[in-house]
């Protein structure tokens, strides 16, 4: 595995959230799907994930990126914080790539962790939007799929 390819994917998942919440009208952003978050809530908590986990090893870049309220932030404040958070995740693995001493995890085994954590959100989300009857179109959606686009 080369680092490059393992940041170039992150880039993809980025560009993922980042569509998906551009398929969100401002009022589809307090659908839940259910009892859970409210879509707003959901990215909120991608962009607070990020920032623990770069707080651990880069705490002044992790200062950096806004605390974000899950009840009033803005598609604006969200996508700022999905950007710059996305770009400091590409530093730290980057970081934990280069390391001498790896850490508790090593960075293909936690890339995946983050991946699936924000893909399980991402999927709350588009069941959210069909829940409160906002689905958007299939072709819309599929093309959240077509990676080699990205």
């Amino acid at each position: 595995m080369r680092i490059d390819d393992l940041v170039e994917a992150w880039r993809v998942n980025d560009k993922i959230n980042l569509e998906l919440l551009g398929l969100c009208a401002a009022e589809h952003l307090e659908f839940k799907p259910g009892k859970g978050k409210t879509i707003r809530s959901n990215y909120v908590h991608l962009i607070g994930f990020r920032t623990h986990w770069l707080a651990e090893k880069m705490p002044a870049e992790a200062a950096t990126i806004p605390k974000l309220d899950w009840k009033t932030a803005t598609r604006e404040e969200i996508t700022e914080g999905l950007q710059l958070s996305g770009t400091l995740m590409e530093t730290r693995f980057r970081a934990m790539d280069a390391a001498d001493k790896p850490g508790r995890q090593d960075v293909l085994n936690f890339f995946a962790y983050c991946i699936a954590h924000e893909a399980n959100h991402r999927a709350q989300i588009e069941i959210a939007l069909r829940l409160n009857g906002a689905e958007p179109e299939d072709k819309l959606l599929y093309r959240l799929w077509e990676w080699s686009r990205k």
